[in-house]
């Protein structure tokens, strides 16, 4: 899972990391540290912006 040799964009170390996609198409990578609150940053973050992509959608029916 951590396969690839890189800086954790939260914690910002040299480590081993993986990578975590947003929906909006960017990605960060993060540690086994901070593996955890960075699945949860995305997660929350991909949650709103498909709440905001569905309230546009409805707004401009």
């Amino acid at each position: 899972m951590f396969t690839i040799e890189g800086v954790c964009d939260w914690c910002k170390k040299l480590s081993m990391v993986t990578k975590h996609e947003y929906i909006d198409g960017l990605c960060h990578h993060s540690c086994e540290e901070c593996n955890d609150i960075a699945k949860l940053d995305v997660r929350q973050f991909n949650a709103a912006e498909i709440q905001q992509q569905e309230k546009d959608a409805r707004s401009s029916s």
